[in-house]
C-alpha cells in the first residue's frame, strides 16, 4: 500500500464515506487511493468553500467526523472558510492538504503555503506528515484531536510522501476514539441544587449542547415550572410550539424571552456560548452547564459552574432539586408567548404582493415534511426563520451560527443530503447567499441528490442594510442585480419555478418538495418588510430615523 492508500483505508475503517474536494496535482495520489476504494465517495465541488461547508454541516448534523480535501496552496486557502464555519460552531471536521514535495519545502516554490502556520489559528491540531511511517499515529491523533475538542484538525501531506510505498497494516492500527461521559463535580452539583431549590422564579437558557439532554431538560423545565429559552441552534430540538418555550432570546428572537431573562431569580444555561452580554438578567443567579471548562463564566458571571455531558448533569439535577407547584411565573411568560405569538400572525398569513418574508416561512413550514432537514442561509432569512418557521418533533434545523458565514446554505444541504439520503433536505437561501456559492447547484444535480432551494429574494443585502441603519447610516452597496436564478436552475439540471404570489406559495412548495431532483423555488419577497428587535432603545430608535431621512434625501437627489 500506498502512503496515500493507508490514509483513505483509516479513513473508510472509521466511518468516513464523503470526502469533499477538489483534485489537484499535490493530492493526485490520494485521488488514485479514493478512486479504488469502491466504498468511499469523492464528491467534487466547484470550490473547496462548498467542500468545506459541506463537510462542516455535515459534523453539525451527525456529531461525526467528515472530511475535505484541498491541493496545495490555493486549493487549501480556499478550505478556510469553511473551516472555521467548523471551528465555531464546534464541528469535527477534518481537513486534508496537499503540499510541494519535501525537498522543495522552505525554497518558495511555486504554490507552496507554510500549511502548518495557516491552519493555526483555525485547528485544534495540524501537523505535516514528512515520512511515510508517521502517517496512521499522526493521523489517528487528528481524528481523536477533532473530535474530542469538537473542532478542527488538518493534515499536510507533501506530494513525494503520499505516493511511498508502506508496509503498515491496516489490522495492527489502533481505534479512531473511544466514548466517554464527563460528570461534574458532586460538590459543584450540591450547590446548584441547593441555589435551585433557593429559587422561586428559574430560567433554562438551551442551546445546541443540549441537543442530547432534550428528555431531561423538558423533565427539570416541567419540575421546576421553569419557561425554557432557547438559542437559535438548539432550535433544532426545542421550538416555539412547544408549550414549555419562550422562544429565542437576542436580536433574533421575540419579547416572551426578554420578559423570561428580566424575571426570573436564577438562570440555568445548558450547553451554551449565547454571546450577547446586553440580553443576560441583571440579578438573577447563574448556573452553567458545558463540556468545556474554558466556556464557564465566558459570557456572564456564574455563581456556580458545572463541568460535563448535560444529560448526565441533569439527571443529577433532577435527583435532587424539589418540585416547585407554583406555576404563577411560566403561566406569566406562557401568556406573553401567546400574545406574541398571536401579533406576529397577520404577516403570516398576509396576501400582500410583494410576498411577506413571514408569509414565505410560514407556508414553507406549513408544506415540508415531517421529516425535514433545513439548512439556513446567513442574512435577514435567519431571523424570518427563527421566529416563523415553526418545527414538527422529527425536523431539523442548522446553520452558520457562531461565524454567519453567507452562502452556507447550498454546500450546507449537498453535506446534508449525502448524510441523510433518505431525508428530504431543504436548503433556506437569500438571494445573496445563493449567489455567492451557486456555482455548486450543478454538484447537486450531478450526483443526483433531490435537495429544495428556495431563495428569499429581495434583490437586495437585506441585513447589512439594517446594520448600516442602526449606525444611522443610509443604506448603501447592498443594492443585488441577480441573474435568473430559475433559468440558471433549469440550465444546470435542475427545476426552476418563479412565485410572486402568495397563493402560487403552497401549490409551487408540495411540487418542489415532492419531486425527485434537484429544485430551486425563487420567491420574490417583499424588500422594505422590516425585522424588528424585542427590545428597542431610544437612541436604536434615533439612528434608524436618521438613516431613513438620508435615504430620503439621496433618493431626491439622484
Amino acid at each position: 500500500m500506498t502512503v496515500s492508500d493507508l490514509l483513505v483505508k483509516i479513513l473508510h475503517a472509521h466511518g468516513i464515506r464523503q470526502v469533499f474536494g477538489i483534485p489537484g496535482d499535490a493530492i493526485n495520489d490520494i485521488m488514485e487511493s479514493m478512486r479504488t476504494q469502491p466504498e468511499m465517495q469523492f464528491i467534487q465541488v466547484k470550490h473547496e468553500e462548498a467542500g468545506a461547508l459541506a463537510a462542516s454541516v455535515q459534523a453539525k448534523l451527525t456529531g461525526s467526523l467528515s472530511v475535505c480535501v484541498g491541493t496545495s496552496g490555493p486549493g487549501a486557502i480556499h478550505l478556510l472558510n469553511g473551516l472555521y464555519d467548523a471551528k465555531l460552531d464546534h464541528a469535527p471536521v477534518l481537513a486534508i492538504t496537499g503540499q510541494v514535495e519535501t525537498q522543495y519545502l522552505g525554497t518558495n516554490y511555486h504554490q507552496e503555503v507554510d500549511l502548518e502556520r495557516l491552519f493555526n489559528d483555525v485547528s485544534v491540531y495540524s501537523q505535516t506528515i514528512t515520512t511515510e511511517s508517521q502517517l496512521p499515529d499522526v493521523l489517528l491523533e487528528a481524528c481523536r484531536a477533532a473530535l474530542a475538542h469538537r473542532g478542527v484538525a488538518h493534515l499536510s501531506i507533501p506530494s513525494d510522501v503520499a505516493g511511498r510505498k508502506t508496509g503498515i497494516k491496516l489490522e495492527d492500527i489502533s481505534e479512531l476514539a473511544f466514548a466517554g461521559e464527563v460528570a461534574a463535580a458532586s460538590s459543584d452539583c450540591r450547590r446548584a441544587i441547593e441555589l435551585i431549590n433557593e429559587s422561586e422564579k428559574v430560567c433554562i437558557l438551551a442551546g445546541i449542547g443540549a441537543e442530547q439532554a432534550r428528555n431531561e431538560l423538558i423533565a427539570m423545565a416541567r419540575k421546576l415550572n421553569a419557561p425554557i429559552v432557547r438559542t437559535l441552534r438548539a432550535k433544532t430540538f426545542i421550538d416555539d410550539t412547544h408549550p414549555l418555550c419562550a422562544g429565542g432570546i437576542g436580536l433574533l428572537g421575540g419579547s416572551p424571552a426578554v420578559k423570561a431573562f428580566d424575571e426570573c431569580d436564577t438562570l440555568l444555561m445548558v450547553g451554551t456560548d449565547f454571546p450577547y452580554k446586553e440580553f443576560y438578567p441583571d440579578q438573577a443567579n447563574v448556573i452553567q452547564i458545558d463540556i468545556n471548562p474554558t466556556q464557564i463564566g465566558k459570557r456572564h458571571p456564574v455563581d456556580v459552574g458545572l463541568v460535563g455531558h448535560a444529560k448526565g448533569i441533569l439527571d443529577s439535577l433532577l435527583e435532587g432539586t424539589n418540585r416547585k407547584d407554583d406555576h404563577e411565573f411560566l403561566d406569566r411568560i406562557r401568556d406573553k408567548m401567546d400574545s406574541w405569538q398571536a401579533s406576529q400572525q397577520s404577516g403570516r398569513i398576509s396576501n400582500d404582493v410583494p410576498i411577506k418574508p413571514q408569509r414565505l416561512v410560514h407556508d414553507i413550514s406549513q408544506n415540508a415534511p415531517d421529516n425535514a432537514i433545513y439548512v439556513c442561509d446567513t442574512g435577514t432569512l435567519n431571523a424570518w426563520t427563527a421566529r416563523h418557521l415553526h418545527l414538527r418533533e422529527n425536523q431539523r434545523y442548522t446553520l452558520s451560527s457562531a461565524l454567519g458565514t453567507m452562502g452556507v446554505g447550498l454546500p450546507g444541504a449537498i453535506g446534508a443530503q449525502l448524510a441523510y439520503p433518505d431525508r428530504p433536505v431543504i436548503a433556506l437561501c437569500g438571494d445573496g447567499g445563493f449567489s455567492m456559492m451557486m456555482a455548486d447547484l450543478i454538484t447537486a444535480v450531478n450526483y443526483d441528490l433531490p435537495i429544495t432551494v428556495i431563495i428569499h429574494n429581495n434583490q437586495k443585502l437585506g441585513f447589512i442594510a439594517l446594520e448600516q441603519e442602526a449606525k444611522g447610516l443610509p443604506a448603501f452597496g447592498i443594492e443585488l442585480n441577480n441573474a435568473d436564478f430559475v433559468a440558471y436552475a433549469q440550465a444546470c439540471g435542475a427545476e426552476g419555478f418563479r412565485v410572486e404570489h402568495p397563493d402560487q406559495l403552497a401549490p409551487t412548495l408540495k411540487q418542489a418538495f415532492s419531486s425527485d431532483k434537484v429544485s430551486v423555488v425563487d420567491v420574490r419577497v417583499d424588500p422594505d418588510e422590516l425585522i424588528m428587535p424585542p427590545k428597542i432603545e431610544a437612541g436604536q430608535a434615533l439612528q434608524f430615523t436618521k438613516a431613513k431621512l438620508k435615504e430620503w434625501f439621496l433618493n431626491q437627489n439622484n
